[in-house]
């Protein structure tokens, strides 16, 4: 076997990887003549592979099986697989079926890939994991916070503490309103000549992950977008991501005819339980140059993918991802997914747009944002033990030296409908942005110096003051309504200082909800722009509900339930 593994290394190691035949070539050319290698003769020959071959098997599909005095024999799985043999006039004898491939993966190496994919970020960069909630250093400060408290509230009086408290809080209120008044009137960045459209052969490997979960009345939606996304297929490749447990979803995806380019990848079971670490799983057997990920639900328009990479072809390398914007394909349902789409305009049409513009961090949405895949593997993937992964990630790549662009092109999904689902999402997501700060706050200075001082503030607003207003927000302002209405006459300097607080706060939201939605051509909306603070107060509810998770299940995944819509994209 050793003799095996220094022929296999010598092989591996060549740039132009030899000893094809012309057997050879017309079998890759033609794979479906190719005899069938049967599941336990692959995890054998898996079991045997040196650990320098994994990486090219996860990614390409190519198996070595049998080795010569001067090359190798292989098997292939699909038609990725086919390509990569072709291109390098590997001599393909067997192929695999693609479940048979997965299948012997998960037996033989599913623990090193799953462990890789949750732990990787925190082994490699665990400055950047929230797999470590606070630091012994966030810890001290906390303490120190609360005697402080402690000790203003014996000697201070009420008022006192109230004028402190509202000082304090009005900071976070006062970041949030000052990030939207500046992307409200800050100046379009001139748009660029439009580009060219490149050729099909000029084109990059793309790979597309979908990760699924309990999302078997979605599974028609999601294939029918999928089919008209307008790129060559022979260098697309799509993974639906399912989970081994998700019993019914895999066997609903079985009654599917998938096209060779589709495969679905079954994560292992494993705590936790996250999208990141089943993205981190996934990313794995990706070979790609680019790369993207779809929820269950969304339907993005189909040159998508061509507009994105005609972006990164005409960009330097310090462009790492690209995130397209997202609405809502059944904004007039009910006035929840009127607020809720009022929301995405103002976030994807307006602040993010803005923010790329001025080459500042940005949140990431959770999904249609593209990367370039050697990127997103060289900082670490997804970080397994945060649920906002894609906010975290967005400022992993900015405090790296890395650039975010937005392009105009729209994906279109689900808006939640009901408002138990709304506040589960919502927690999820505030519980990810305080996670979010506390990451990036472990070491304030570096993290001022890596990212400027005007981006700093912007990494503030975007996590810190978005949690705290929410959390606080009714604290603040009934009590400051309630003294109008009893006792208009006795206000005192602090309840006019949160009043105006709080119409600054409304009033700045309002006008750039209503710029936004305009600007996607929904007009007449007053109603929905009237009654925003009812939908904050909600928010705060579901931002108390994220502080309880927070301490009690850090890692827990509210699974937001799709296809609850009356509604088709």
């Amino acid at each position: 076997m050793r003799g095996q593994q220094a022929e296999w290394r010598s092989v591996a190691t060549s740039p132009s990887i030899g000893g094809a035949t012309s057997d050879s070539k017309l079998a890759s050319d033609a794979p479906d003549v190719l005899p069938l290698l049967s599941g336990d003769n692959l995890e054998d020959t898996l079991r045997r592979l040196p650990p320098q071959a994994v990486r090219r098997v996860l990614r390409h599909g190519v198996v070595p099986i049998a080795w010569q005095p001067d090359h190798v024999h292989y098997a292939i799985s699909g038609p990725k697989a086919a390509g990569y043999a072709r291109r390098y006039g590997l001599p393909v004898v067997a192929r695999i079926a693609s479940a048979d491939f997965h299948h012997g993966v998960r037996r033989v190496w599913g623990r090193k890939i799953l462990s890789k994919a949750t732990n990787g970020l925190s082994t490699t960069r665990p400055q950047f994991s929230a797999r470590k909630r606070v630091t012994l250093a966030q810890g001290a400060a906390f303490i120190n916070l609360a005697l402080c408290l402690a000790l203003s509230s014996a000697y201070l009086t009420a008022s006192a503490l109230w004028v402190a408290a509202s000082a304090a809080l009005g900071l976070f209120f006062l970041s949030v309103i000052a990030l939207r008044l500046c992307c409200l009137f800050s100046l379009p960045a001139a748009k660029a000549t439009r580009l060219e459209d490149p050729v099909n052969a000029n084109l990059p490997t793309y790979s597309v992950l979908v990760p699924v979960f309990r999302e078997t009345s979605v599974l028609s939606q999601l294939l029918r977008g999928l089919s008209c996304l307008r790129y060559p297929v022979e260098k697309l490749e799509i993974k639906i991501i399912v989970e081994e447990f998700d019993t019914n979803l895999r066997r609903a995806l079985g009654k599917f005819a998938l096209p060779p380019h589709i495969e679905v990848i079954v994560v292992p079971q494993g705590s936790p339980q996250t999208k990141p670490r089943a993205l981190n799983y996934a990313l794995q057997f990706c070979h790609g140059s680019l790369l993207t990920i779809y929820d269950a639900e969304d339907v993005p328009e189909p040159n998508q993918l061509r507009d994105v990479a005609r972006e990164f072809l005409n960009a330097d390398e310090t462009l790492a991802c690209l995130q397209a914007q997202l609405t809502a394909y059944n904004p007039n349902e009910n006035w929840l997914t009127r607020q809720f789409t009022a929301e995405y305009a103002t976030l994807f049409g307006l602040i993010l747009p803005a923010l790329a513009a001025r080459n500042l961090p940005l949140t990431l949405g959770g999904t249609s944002n593209h990367f370039r895949t050697h990127v997103l593997r060289k900082i670490g993937g997804w970080d397994a033990h945060n649920v906002t992964e894609d906010a975290d990630l967005g400022l992993r790549l900015a405090r790296l030296g890395f650039r975010t662009g937005v392009v105009e092109s729209l994906t279109y999904e689900e808006a939640n409908t009901q408002l138990g689902n709304w506040l589960g999402q919502r927690a999820r997501w505030l519980k990810g942005f305080l996670q979010t700060w506390l990451v990036h706050m472990r070491n304030p200075v570096r993290t001022a110096r890596e990212l400027g001082p005007t981006g700093f503030w912007t990494l503030q607003a975007l996590t810190a003051g978005i949690f705290f207003s929410a959390l606080f927000h009714p604290f603040l302002m009934a009590p400051t309504i309630w003294l109008f209405v009893v006792n208009p006459f006795q206000v005192s300097v602090t309840t006019m200082l949160n009043l105006e607080v709080f119409v600054l706060g409304y009033g700045v939201a309002m006008l750039a909800g209503a710029k936004a939605l305009r600007q996607r051509g929904l007009k007449g909306w007053w109603f929905t722009i009237a009654t925003m603070p009812i939908y904050w107060f909600l928010m705060s509810i579901a931002a108390w509900m994220a502080l309880w998770q927070l301490v009690f299940a850090p890692f827990k995944w509210n699974k937001t339930e799709h296809g609850l819509s009356k509604l088709q994209a």
